[in-house]
């Protein structure tokens, strides 16, 4: 509803139902586009600093969700037409003073949503990258959230015309259509939004008592360094001609009168539904074929479906069927996109340490930079073809008309937008040649993540029992794994076997022994995180940060930025040509670069103060631990109010109400506290991360050595878990009984009044 609002070049309800002009609409598409960039940087630095129960993109689906559907519901209700009686008759800027006042209300619009609806979007979009750090049940979700998603314009198509038959004489571009239907669709939006909010829950794999020790700036250079983010954002970015084709069916059957209005509407309904193969067969091939390789096979198959319209451009049905392959081709891309932006942002972690989940989105505002950029490359196009504004006909587009227009120039035109779209899909497919990092990989990534999530809790006293034993397990199935031979593995297993119980047994042992294999190499790439204070490089790391760490806190202060200066050029001096070489001279920047950056947050926070100590942790979470108490207790009082309403209990219910209230008002006081200690945790870890980063490694290195007291703990913990889950279980079946026992009180309740009637 919202991405129908928000303003572009080709937006039929801008530029038809409210009546702004088309270069008018390029102007505002650009003010509000420059706008996102610093908004986009502001949602990251919010996401990223955002830390509690609910997670760190749930609290945004209802807090941002509740504006954009007032805004929107606003937008499409405002008086536009009463903005000519209100300010009169004369001109501003050479126009219409009530069309100038109708492009601010258009523009103000979009400035509001590009902060609320793109905010909420981020968060329900990312949510999905959170909720496992599994891979492949990532893009089984992915699969599920985009079938019903993509049910959105196919239920768009079939209310917005029934809607405009009724009341509008069949016209989709009069405003009371949306002024009827939206409303409806907001609503049913922010309810569906709830039960989102309600029944998911964010997986991240990191400490529980970690804290964001990244500046804004930093962040931002760490995502830079991705290589795969860059590949995917690439492919992104010179991809933008895909889409070139995108009105063809449309100009197809409007300007070639190639059918008549209700065999066009049973054309846009099955291309709008062409996507929920594509979307239903991916998370099979991706379990199949991985990937890249899906990636790679969908991108080849959309430049034959989009070269292929060209044969037969003249027949409607030819270019649907096209266009209905292409998407469903395309859609595939719908669930494989996300899902390996998932899998680099675990990359991301793995490398800096960090989750800066929030901080990609603030990367990719360059796209829309590039976007404007490459915006007007179309336009520029369809008017080298005769289509602008006073080119002699009554619409600029009304010279493709093949009855009334310039001959043969539809399908002139046409033949352009098929070459260009064909030319971005392939350069869309390009960057992911360079694609390296497999589901294996993720994986590999993923289970080091585990384990150093578990000696960082352990540190400092947070590990829970059944995150112990799960890492314990995963460390002694690595060393185990390590050692173990690779099993010979060839199609040959199965290809040639007859007899078909056989042949499933034999395809089945295939896929046992690649599984086999692929545990043998991800064991070994733990075991090379858990030994690797035992090779060159982790020593030198460890007598640096000794000497940093025995320097104490304090050493920031007399960093002699200069002398940091000259150390870093030094430092990108050194070789380069072997691995290890890289890997030492990268660290050695690494560590100028940190004392040229604490010092200077140094200088900027503390200069003036001689307290340079960390904030307290027993505080933030003792405060954190307060909230998810306060939300327990609204949670019990809230359901006992809905009792005693149902009872009529009307004094009961208020007194429920401003118990509510006062917890409500308690639990924005502590979230206000939690928020300026989590900025202050922010500022000194900024100033002080060359120290941190020191004593973490240093702890790290010590916890491993202690290695085998961690795993002294297995036992015990492993009793307590299940005694845990023991527990948990009893108290789930507890509620399913009070709830199926609440429901046949409800019942038995309803139909004594039924019979009392």
């Amino acid at each position: 509803m919202c991405q129908n609002l928000i303003v572009n070049t080709t937006n039929m309800f801008v530029g038809a139902a409210i009546g702004v002009g088309p270069t008018d609409m390029y102007i505002l598409y650009i003010i509000a586009t420059l706008s996102n960039i610093p908004l986009t940087a502001v949602r990251a630095n919010m996401i990223d600093n955002t830390r509690g129960k609910a997670g760190k993109y749930r609290p945004y689906l209802i807090s941002m969700g509740l504006p954009t559907a007032l805004l929107a519901v606003g937008y499409v209700c405002f008086p536009y037409e009463k903005l000519g009686v209100l300010l009169g008759s004369g001109a501003v800027f050479g126009k219409a003073k009530a069309y100038v006042a109708t492009c601010a209300v258009v523009l103000l619009f979009n400035l509001l949503l590009q902060f609320f609806f793109n905010f909420f979007n981020d968060a329900y979009t990312n949510l999905i990258h959170v909720l496992s750090p599994n891979t492949q049940e990532r893009s089984d979700v992915l699969a599920i959230k985009s079938v019903v998603y993509s049910l959105a314009p196919s239920i768009m198509n079939i209310v917005l015309p029934i809607v405009a038959q009724v009341v509008a004489d069949n016209d989709l571009y009069d405003l009371r259509v949306y002024r009827i239907s939206y409303p409806v669709f907001a609503v049913i939006g922010m309810l569906v939004t709830i039960l989102i909010y309600a029944n998911t829950e964010e997986k991240i794999v990191q400490a529980k008592t970690h804290t964001i020790q990244i500046s804004f700036i930093d962040s931002l250079k760490e995502v830079a360094k991705n290589k795969y983010f860059w590949i995917i954002s690439l492919a992104g970015w010179l991809g933008f001609l895909e889409g070139a084709y995108g009105s063809i069916l449309q100009w197809s059957y409007t300007y070639g009168h190639t059918c008549n209005g209700g065999t066009f509407a049973v054309i846009q309904t099955l291309t709008g539904n062409a996507s929920l193969w594509g979307m239903l067969l991916a998370p099979f091939c991706i379990r199949k074929w991985g990937k890249k390789k899906v990636l790679l096979g969908v991108n080849f198959m959309n430049i034959v479906c989009i070269l292929s319209m060209i044969i037969y451009k003249e027949s409607i049905w030819w270019l649907f069927i096209c266009v209905y392959f292409n998407w469903m081709f395309g859609a595939f891309e719908q669930i494989t996109t996300p899902a390996i932006q998932a899998d680099i942002r675990d990359y991301q972690q793995y490398r800096s340490g960090e989750r800066i989940d929030g901080m990609f989105a603030a990367v990719l505002t360059i796209g829309n930079v590039i976007t404007l950029l490459t915006s007007g490359v179309l336009p520029a196009v369809q008017k080298s073809f005769g289509i602008y504004e006073g080119n002699g006909y009554a619409s600029p587009y009304d010279i493709l008309d093949t009855t009334t227009g310039q001959e043969g120039l539809l399908y002139q035109m046409m033949t352009a937008l098929i070459l260009m779209a064909a030319l971005g899909a392939f350069l869309n497919m390009v960057p992911y040649f360079f694609y390296d990092f497999t589901e294996r990989k993720q994986k590999s990534v993923v289970r080091v993540l585990k384990v150093r999530a578990m000696f960082e809790d352990y540190s400092n006293n947070a590990l829970n029992n059944h995150q112990l034993v799960e890492a314990i397990d995963l460390i002694n199935n690595a060393r185990e794994m390590a050692v173990a031979e690779p099993k010979e593995v060839s199609k040959a297993m199965y290809k040639n076997v007859k007899d078909k119980a056989e042949k499933k047994l034999a395809k089945k042992a295939y896929k046992d022994a690649l599984e086999f294999n692929e545990e043998i190499e991800i064991s070994k790439f733990v075991c090379a995180e858990i030994d690797k204070f035992q090779s060159d490089l982790y020593k030198h790391e460890i007598d640096v940060s000794t000497q940093i760490y025995n320097q104490g806190i304090d050493g920031i202060k007399y960093i002699d930025i200069n002398a940091a200066k000259a150390d870093l050029a030094k430092a990108k001096a050194l070789p380069k040509k072997t691995e290890d070489e890289k890997a030492f001279r990268t660290f050695e920047i690494d560590i100028a670069k940190k004392k040229i950056s604490c010092k200077k947050a140094y200088d900027k926070y503390y200069g003036s103060l001689n307290n340079f100590v960390s904030p307290s942790m027993e505080n933030l979470t003792a405060l954190f631990d307060k909230e998810d108490e306060i939300d327990e207790k609204i949670f019990e009082l809230v359901a006992e109010k809905t009792v005693a309403k149902k009872e009529d209990d009307k004094e009961k219910a208020n007194a429920l109400t401003a118990q509510i209230k006062a917890l409500q008002k308690e639990k924005k006081n502590i979230q206000k506290q939690s928020k300026d200690l989590q900025n202050e945790f922010a500022k000194f870890n900024r100033a002080a991360k060359l120290f941190n980063d020191a004593k973490k490694l240093l702890a790290q290195e010590e916890n491993f050595t202690h290695f085998d007291e961690i795993a002294a703990l297995y036992d015990e913990a492993k009793l307590k878990a299940e005694e845990e889950d023991r527990i948990k279980e009893e108290e789930m079946q507890k509620r399913i009984a009070e709830e199926k026992a609440e429901l046949e009180r409800k019942k038995a309740l309803k139909a004594a009044k039924k019979n009392n009637k």
